[in-house]
Protein backbone atom coordinates (compact mmCIF):
# COMPACT_ATOMS: atom_id res chain seq x y z
CA UNK A 1 0.00 0.00 0.00
CA UNK A 2 1.33 3.16 -1.08
CA UNK A 3 1.93 6.37 1.19
CA UNK A 4 -1.14 8.11 -1.14
CA UNK A 5 -3.39 5.53 0.16
CA UNK A 6 -2.56 5.78 3.72
CA UNK A 7 -3.33 9.52 3.25
CA UNK A 8 -6.63 8.97 1.66
CA UNK A 9 -7.52 6.11 4.45
CA UNK A 10 -6.61 8.71 7.26
CA UNK A 11 -8.38 11.51 5.90
CA UNK A 12 -11.64 9.21 5.58
CA UNK A 13 -11.26 8.01 9.02
CA UNK A 14 -10.92 11.48 10.34
CA UNK A 15 -13.70 12.54 8.39
CA UNK A 16 -16.24 9.55 9.29
CA UNK A 17 -15.07 10.36 13.11
CA UNK A 18 -16.20 13.82 12.97
CA UNK A 19 -19.15 13.11 11.61
CA UNK A 20 -20.26 10.49 14.38
CA UNK A 21 -19.02 13.13 17.17
CA UNK A 22 -22.69 14.11 19.46
CA UNK A 23 -23.73 17.84 18.81
CA UNK A 24 -25.48 18.76 22.21
CA UNK A 25 -27.84 21.48 21.41
CA UNK A 26 -29.64 23.03 25.29
CA UNK A 27 -31.45 26.08 25.57
CA UNK A 28 -34.77 27.47 27.14
CA UNK A 29 -37.66 29.18 25.32
CA UNK A 30 -39.51 32.02 26.26
CA UNK A 31 -42.95 33.78 25.58
CA UNK A 32 -41.67 36.96 23.91
CA UNK A 33 -44.69 38.84 25.42
CA UNK A 34 -44.38 37.91 28.85
CA UNK A 35 -41.26 36.52 29.23
CA UNK A 36 -42.65 32.97 30.82
CA UNK A 37 -40.85 30.14 29.80
CA UNK A 38 -42.98 28.13 27.29
CA UNK A 39 -43.60 24.69 27.31
CA UNK A 40 -44.70 21.86 25.78
CA UNK A 41 -42.89 23.11 22.24
CA UNK A 42 -42.27 20.63 19.90
CA UNK A 43 -38.42 20.82 18.53
CA UNK A 44 -37.29 18.38 16.05
CA UNK A 45 -34.84 18.25 12.91
CA UNK A 46 -36.68 18.96 9.26
CA UNK A 47 -36.51 15.77 7.94
CA UNK A 48 -35.13 13.78 10.35
CA UNK A 49 -36.04 11.58 13.16
CA UNK A 50 -34.92 13.34 16.41
CA UNK A 51 -37.34 15.47 18.16
CA UNK A 52 -38.06 16.40 21.68
CA UNK A 53 -40.41 18.65 23.99
CA UNK A 54 -39.93 21.52 26.17
CA UNK A 55 -40.34 21.22 29.70
CA UNK A 56 -42.26 23.14 31.96
CA UNK A 57 -39.75 25.89 32.51
CA UNK A 58 -39.13 26.23 29.23
CA UNK A 59 -35.94 23.92 28.98
CA UNK A 60 -34.80 22.06 26.31
CA UNK A 61 -31.98 19.13 25.20
CA UNK A 62 -31.47 17.57 21.84
CA UNK A 63 -28.53 15.68 19.98
CA UNK A 64 -27.49 16.72 16.73
CA UNK A 65 -25.16 14.77 14.36
CA UNK A 66 -24.07 17.46 12.53
CA UNK A 67 -23.05 20.76 12.41
CA UNK A 68 -25.38 23.41 10.21
CA UNK A 69 -28.11 21.41 11.22
CA UNK A 70 -31.30 23.62 11.09
CA UNK A 71 -33.81 23.08 14.29
CA UNK A 72 -37.72 23.69 14.07
CA UNK A 73 -39.77 25.25 17.05
CA UNK A 74 -43.56 24.97 16.69
CA UNK A 75 -46.16 25.55 19.20
CA UNK A 76 -50.09 25.65 18.43
CA UNK A 77 -50.70 29.28 20.53
CA UNK A 78 -47.16 30.53 18.92
CA UNK A 79 -45.95 31.35 15.06
CA UNK A 80 -42.78 28.55 14.07
CA UNK A 81 -39.10 29.83 14.56
CA UNK A 82 -36.00 28.42 13.13
CA UNK A 83 -32.59 28.02 14.55
CA UNK A 84 -29.24 27.01 12.53
CA UNK A 85 -26.68 25.24 15.28
CA UNK A 86 -23.42 26.36 13.91
CA UNK A 87 -21.40 25.00 17.10
CA UNK A 88 -20.77 22.21 19.04
CA UNK A 89 -22.33 22.77 22.88
CA UNK A 90 -25.02 25.20 21.57
CA UNK A 91 -27.10 27.05 24.31
CA UNK A 92 -29.68 28.63 22.84
CA UNK A 93 -32.46 30.79 24.44
CA UNK A 94 -35.46 31.36 22.19
CA UNK A 95 -37.99 33.76 21.98
CA UNK A 96 -41.43 32.53 20.53
CA UNK A 97 -43.80 34.89 19.40
CA UNK A 98 -47.62 34.50 20.08
CA UNK A 99 -50.05 34.43 16.95
CA UNK A 100 -52.04 37.38 16.83
CA UNK A 101 -55.40 35.47 17.58
CA UNK A 102 -54.49 34.23 20.82
CA UNK A 103 -53.30 36.68 22.52
CA UNK A 104 -55.03 37.41 26.09
CA UNK A 105 -56.88 40.10 26.36
CA UNK A 106 -55.67 42.68 28.67
CA UNK A 107 -57.76 44.38 31.93
CA UNK A 108 -58.99 47.64 30.96
CA UNK A 109 -59.63 50.56 33.81
CA UNK A 110 -61.37 53.62 33.59
CA UNK A 111 -59.00 56.88 33.49
CA UNK A 112 -59.94 60.08 35.08
CA UNK A 113 -58.36 63.34 34.55
CA UNK A 114 -57.96 64.82 37.85
CA UNK A 115 -56.36 67.85 37.17
CA UNK A 116 -59.19 68.96 34.82
CA UNK A 117 -60.26 72.62 35.14
CA UNK A 118 -56.86 73.90 36.65
CA UNK A 119 -55.57 75.42 33.43
CA UNK A 120 -51.95 74.52 34.23
CA UNK A 121 -49.88 72.81 32.46
CA UNK A 122 -48.21 70.01 34.51
CA UNK A 123 -44.93 69.15 34.47
CA UNK A 124 -44.38 67.22 37.48
CA UNK A 125 -46.82 66.06 40.30
CA UNK A 126 -45.62 64.53 44.25
CA UNK A 127 -48.10 62.85 46.61
CA UNK A 128 -47.97 64.27 50.26
CA UNK A 129 -50.39 62.33 52.27
CA UNK A 130 -53.42 62.17 50.46
CA UNK A 131 -53.05 65.62 48.77
CA UNK A 132 -51.01 65.80 45.30
CA UNK A 133 -48.37 68.31 44.76
CA UNK A 134 -48.07 69.70 40.96
CA UNK A 135 -45.70 72.02 39.01
CA UNK A 136 -46.74 73.89 36.02
CA UNK A 137 -47.69 76.39 34.13
CA UNK A 138 -50.41 78.69 34.26
CA UNK A 139 -51.29 80.73 30.94
CA UNK A 140 -53.30 83.25 33.14
CA UNK A 141 -49.40 85.01 33.78
CA UNK A 142 -46.36 85.66 31.68
CA UNK A 143 -43.37 83.68 31.92
CA UNK A 144 -41.94 86.02 34.59
CA UNK A 145 -44.79 84.55 36.77
CA UNK A 146 -44.39 81.10 35.95
CA UNK A 147 -43.82 78.16 36.81
CA UNK A 148 -46.25 77.83 39.78
CA UNK A 149 -46.22 75.07 42.88
CA UNK A 150 -49.96 74.00 43.84
CA UNK A 151 -51.09 71.79 46.42
CA UNK A 152 -54.25 70.41 45.84
CA UNK A 153 -56.95 68.08 48.65
CA UNK A 154 -58.37 64.70 47.93
CA UNK A 155 -61.49 66.58 47.66
CA UNK A 156 -59.85 69.02 44.57
CA UNK A 157 -59.74 71.69 46.76
CA UNK A 158 -56.50 73.91 46.23
CA UNK A 159 -54.96 74.41 49.89
CA UNK A 160 -51.95 76.95 48.38
CA UNK A 161 -50.23 78.47 45.49
CA UNK A 162 -46.53 79.54 45.33
CA UNK A 163 -44.89 81.02 42.18
CA UNK A 164 -41.66 79.69 42.17
CA UNK A 165 -40.49 81.68 39.41
CA UNK A 166 -38.23 78.36 38.17
CA UNK A 167 -38.95 75.35 35.89
CA UNK A 168 -38.09 72.40 38.01
CA UNK A 169 -39.29 68.95 39.03
CA UNK A 170 -39.81 67.02 42.33
CA UNK A 171 -37.72 64.59 44.48
CA UNK A 172 -37.01 62.89 47.10
CA UNK A 173 -34.41 61.73 48.68
CA UNK A 174 -33.76 58.86 50.66
CA UNK A 175 -34.29 60.24 53.92
CA UNK A 176 -37.46 60.63 52.48
CA UNK A 177 -37.29 65.37 52.47
CA UNK A 178 -38.66 66.54 49.49
CA UNK A 179 -36.57 68.86 47.40
CA UNK A 180 -37.30 70.91 44.01
CA UNK A 181 -34.61 70.84 41.45
CA UNK A 182 -34.01 73.10 38.80
CA UNK A 183 -31.38 72.99 35.99
CA UNK A 184 -28.71 74.83 38.02
CA UNK A 185 -29.97 74.60 41.96
CA UNK A 186 -31.29 71.78 44.25
CA UNK A 187 -34.06 73.14 46.88
CA UNK A 188 -35.25 71.52 50.12
CA UNK A 189 -38.99 72.40 50.16
CA UNK A 190 -40.22 73.27 53.67
CA UNK A 191 -44.05 72.03 53.55
CA UNK A 192 -46.74 73.67 56.37
CA UNK A 193 -50.53 72.73 56.53
CA UNK A 194 -51.25 75.75 54.01
CA UNK A 195 -48.09 76.85 52.40
CA UNK A 196 -44.52 75.91 51.43
CA UNK A 197 -41.24 78.14 50.69
CA UNK A 198 -37.92 76.76 49.06
CA UNK A 199 -34.65 76.91 51.61
CA UNK A 200 -31.46 75.49 51.87
CA UNK A 201 -30.30 76.32 48.05
CA UNK A 202 -27.46 74.01 46.80
CA UNK A 203 -25.60 73.42 43.57
CA UNK A 204 -27.05 71.03 41.38
CA UNK A 205 -23.87 68.49 40.48
CA UNK A 206 -23.32 68.47 43.80
CA UNK A 207 -26.45 67.99 45.17
CA UNK A 208 -26.93 65.01 42.73
CA UNK A 209 -23.69 62.98 43.03
CA UNK A 210 -23.94 62.86 46.77
CA UNK A 211 -28.11 61.89 46.71
CA UNK A 212 -28.18 59.83 43.62
CA UNK A 213 -26.53 56.74 44.87
CA UNK A 214 -28.45 56.71 48.33
CA UNK A 215 -31.46 54.35 47.89
CA UNK A 216 -32.92 54.26 51.34
CA UNK A 217 -31.77 54.18 55.35
CA UNK A 218 -32.64 51.50 58.03
CA UNK A 219 -31.65 53.17 61.33
CA UNK A 220 -28.62 54.55 61.42
CA UNK A 221 -27.13 53.12 57.99
CA UNK A 222 -27.49 54.19 54.04
CA UNK A 223 -28.04 51.73 50.98
CA UNK A 224 -26.15 53.26 48.34
CA UNK A 225 -25.25 52.70 44.84
CA UNK A 226 -21.97 52.93 42.58
CA UNK A 227 -21.74 52.42 38.55
CA UNK A 228 -18.34 51.16 37.43
CA UNK A 229 -16.69 49.25 34.40
CA UNK A 230 -19.08 51.30 32.17
CA UNK A 231 -21.83 50.75 34.24
CA UNK A 232 -21.73 47.02 33.97
CA UNK A 233 -20.82 46.46 37.49
CA UNK A 234 -23.32 47.59 39.83
CA UNK A 235 -21.99 47.51 43.27
CA UNK A 236 -24.53 48.15 46.87
CA UNK A 237 -22.63 48.85 49.88
CA UNK A 238 -23.97 50.25 53.31
CA UNK A 239 -22.69 52.77 55.45
CA UNK A 240 -23.03 54.21 58.65
CA UNK A 241 -24.04 57.49 59.22
CA UNK A 242 -22.25 58.19 62.47
CA UNK A 243 -19.61 56.06 62.52
CA UNK A 244 -18.76 56.09 58.74
CA UNK A 245 -18.22 52.69 58.74
CA UNK A 246 -18.68 51.01 55.14
CA UNK A 247 -19.88 47.40 54.02
CA UNK A 248 -20.00 46.00 50.43
CA UNK A 249 -23.49 44.81 50.42
CA UNK A 250 -23.58 42.92 47.16
CA UNK A 251 -22.22 43.45 43.24
CA UNK A 252 -24.08 42.29 40.29
CA UNK A 253 -22.06 42.56 37.03
CA UNK A 254 -22.62 41.70 33.48
CA UNK A 255 -20.37 38.88 33.09
CA UNK A 256 -20.72 38.99 29.25
CA UNK A 257 -20.44 42.69 28.19
CA UNK A 258 -17.54 42.65 30.51
CA UNK A 259 -15.70 40.22 28.33
CA UNK A 260 -16.46 42.38 25.35
CA UNK A 261 -15.36 44.92 26.75
CA UNK A 262 -12.24 43.38 27.88
CA UNK A 263 -11.50 42.19 23.81
CA UNK A 264 -12.51 46.19 23.23
CA UNK A 265 -9.93 47.88 25.33
CA UNK A 266 -7.31 44.93 24.35
CA UNK A 267 -7.95 46.01 20.59
CA UNK A 268 -8.07 49.75 21.69
CA UNK A 269 -3.91 49.11 23.39
CA UNK A 270 -3.04 47.49 20.40
CA UNK A 271 -2.77 51.52 18.54
CA UNK A 272 -6.09 51.95 17.34
CA UNK A 273 -8.08 54.76 19.44
CA UNK A 274 -12.10 54.82 19.58
CA UNK A 275 -13.94 57.01 16.84
CA UNK A 276 -16.50 58.94 17.17
CA UNK A 277 -18.56 55.52 15.56
CA UNK A 278 -17.08 54.04 18.34
CA UNK A 279 -18.28 55.01 21.13
CA UNK A 280 -21.87 55.41 19.76
CA UNK A 281 -22.27 51.91 19.35
CA UNK A 282 -20.55 51.98 22.65
CA UNK A 283 -23.52 54.06 24.19
CA UNK A 284 -26.20 51.64 22.29
CA UNK A 285 -24.25 48.28 23.61
CA UNK A 286 -23.60 48.65 27.13
CA UNK A 287 -26.13 49.82 28.82
CA UNK A 288 -26.42 49.88 32.56
CA UNK A 289 -26.76 46.86 34.86
CA UNK A 290 -30.53 47.00 35.65
CA UNK A 291 -30.84 45.58 39.34
CA UNK A 292 -33.22 47.87 41.27
CA UNK A 293 -33.10 47.29 45.04
CA UNK A 294 -36.25 48.72 47.29
CA UNK A 295 -37.37 48.01 50.61
CA UNK A 296 -40.92 47.10 51.29
CA UNK A 297 -42.07 46.87 55.07
CA UNK A 298 -39.35 44.16 56.33
CA UNK A 299 -37.53 43.14 53.86
CA UNK A 300 -35.30 44.05 50.74
CA UNK A 301 -35.31 42.78 47.32
CA UNK A 302 -32.95 42.84 44.91
CA UNK A 303 -34.90 42.56 41.31
CA UNK A 304 -31.76 41.19 39.50
CA UNK A 305 -32.64 41.73 35.66
CA UNK A 306 -29.28 40.94 34.63
CA UNK A 307 -29.34 37.29 36.54
CA UNK A 308 -33.04 36.68 36.20
CA UNK A 309 -34.05 36.47 39.82
CA UNK A 310 -34.93 38.27 42.68
CA UNK A 311 -33.43 38.32 45.83
CA UNK A 312 -34.28 38.43 49.88
CA UNK A 313 -32.93 40.14 52.41
CA UNK A 314 -33.82 41.50 56.33
CA UNK A 315 -33.09 44.72 57.68
CA UNK A 316 -29.99 43.61 58.69
CA UNK A 317 -28.73 42.81 55.04
CA UNK A 318 -29.07 39.04 55.76
CA UNK A 319 -29.85 36.69 52.84
CA UNK A 320 -33.23 35.29 52.47
CA UNK A 321 -33.66 33.22 49.43
CA UNK A 322 -34.05 33.89 45.64
CA UNK A 323 -36.33 32.58 42.93
CA UNK A 324 -35.94 32.79 38.95
CA UNK A 325 -38.12 35.57 36.99
CA UNK A 326 -39.12 35.04 33.34
CA UNK A 327 -41.25 38.49 32.76
CA UNK A 328 -38.13 40.76 31.94
CA UNK A 329 -36.85 38.31 29.16
CA UNK A 330 -40.08 40.01 27.51
CA UNK A 331 -38.51 42.40 24.85
CA UNK A 332 -41.66 44.91 25.65
CA UNK A 333 -40.51 45.05 29.13
CA UNK A 334 -38.70 48.44 30.01
CA UNK A 335 -35.96 49.28 32.50
CA UNK A 336 -38.32 50.64 35.13
CA UNK A 337 -39.65 48.86 38.56
CA UNK A 338 -42.72 51.11 39.65
CA UNK A 339 -43.37 50.88 43.81
CA UNK A 340 -46.36 51.93 45.74
CA UNK A 341 -45.34 53.12 48.72
CA UNK A 342 -48.89 52.74 50.61
CA UNK A 343 -49.19 49.49 49.56
CA UNK A 344 -46.21 48.01 49.31
CA UNK A 345 -46.91 46.56 45.77
CA UNK A 346 -44.42 47.00 42.87
CA UNK A 347 -44.96 47.09 39.49
CA UNK A 348 -42.75 46.19 36.12
CA UNK A 349 -43.53 48.69 33.27
CA UNK A 350 -44.21 47.31 29.65
CA UNK A 351 -44.40 49.33 26.29
CA UNK A 352 -45.44 48.20 22.90
CA UNK A 353 -46.71 50.30 19.84
CA UNK A 354 -46.70 53.81 21.95
CA UNK A 355 -48.58 51.78 24.96
CA UNK A 356 -47.56 51.36 28.34
CA UNK A 357 -49.07 48.57 30.44
CA UNK A 358 -47.77 47.19 34.24
CA UNK A 359 -47.66 43.79 35.55
CA UNK A 360 -47.99 43.32 39.75
CA UNK A 361 -44.34 41.59 40.80
CA UNK A 362 -45.19 39.17 43.77
CA UNK A 363 -41.79 39.47 45.02
CA UNK A 364 -41.71 36.15 46.92
CA UNK A 365 -42.45 34.35 44.31
CA UNK A 366 -41.09 36.01 41.20
CA UNK A 367 -44.09 35.94 39.11
CA UNK A 368 -46.60 38.56 37.86
CA UNK A 369 -50.30 39.40 37.81
CA UNK A 370 -52.15 40.04 34.73
CA UNK A 371 -51.09 42.54 32.53
CA UNK A 372 -53.06 46.09 33.07
CA UNK A 373 -53.32 48.10 29.85
CA UNK A 374 -54.03 52.04 29.67
CA UNK A 375 -56.47 52.10 27.31
CA UNK A 376 -56.53 55.33 24.35
CA UNK A 377 -53.60 57.15 25.69
CA UNK A 378 -50.05 56.53 23.46
CA UNK A 379 -46.82 57.81 24.46
CA UNK A 380 -47.66 58.92 28.35
CA UNK A 381 -45.05 60.26 30.58
CA UNK A 382 -44.12 60.22 34.54
CA UNK A 383 -45.89 57.13 35.46
CA UNK A 384 -45.99 56.56 39.30
CA UNK A 385 -48.53 54.04 41.53
CA UNK A 386 -49.75 55.45 44.62
CA UNK A 387 -52.17 53.73 46.88
CA UNK A 388 -53.48 51.26 44.09
CA UNK A 389 -54.00 53.86 41.88
CA UNK A 390 -51.99 54.20 38.42
CA UNK A 391 -51.26 57.96 37.76
CA UNK A 392 -49.64 59.90 34.93
CA UNK A 393 -49.12 62.69 32.50
CA UNK A 394 -50.56 62.72 28.81
CA UNK A 395 -51.18 65.83 26.60
CA UNK A 396 -53.33 65.39 23.41
CA UNK A 397 -51.07 64.85 20.20
CA UNK A 398 -50.82 67.87 17.34
CA UNK A 399 -53.51 69.73 19.86
CA UNK A 400 -53.45 72.68 22.13
CA UNK A 401 -54.34 70.73 25.34
CA UNK A 402 -52.67 71.47 28.59
CA UNK A 403 -50.76 68.46 29.84
CA UNK A 404 -52.59 66.99 32.59
CA UNK A 405 -52.85 64.67 35.24
CA UNK A 406 -54.47 61.33 35.07
CA UNK A 407 -55.62 58.67 37.45
CA UNK A 408 -56.66 54.88 36.89
CA UNK A 409 -57.55 52.29 39.57
CA UNK A 410 -55.44 49.41 39.50
CA UNK A 411 -58.01 46.90 41.84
Amino acid sequence: MNKRLYIFIFVCIAAISNAQKPIMVTGNIFDSETGEPVSEVHIYIKDGKTGTTSDSKGTFSITLNNLNDTLFFTHVRYNDYMLVVYSSDFQAQILLEPRINMLPDAIVKPVVNISKGMLLDVTDYYFHGDSIIYSGFCYRYNKHSNPWIIMISPKGDTIFTYCVGKEGHFYEDCFGNLHYLTDDTAYQMVLSNDSVYLDFPTNIDEFLEVMETCKFTIGTKALLSQYTNKNQMLIYYYTDIITYETEVFKIITDEIKLNMLAGQNLFFAMGCPPNEHDLRFEEMMYNPVFAPIIKTKDTISIINYTDSKVEWYDTLFNYLGEEIIYFQNSKFCQDEILVDKVSGRVFAVYFRNGKTSVKEIFIHSGTTGKEISIPDFFWIENIKIHDNQLFFLYRKQQTGDLRALYRMALE
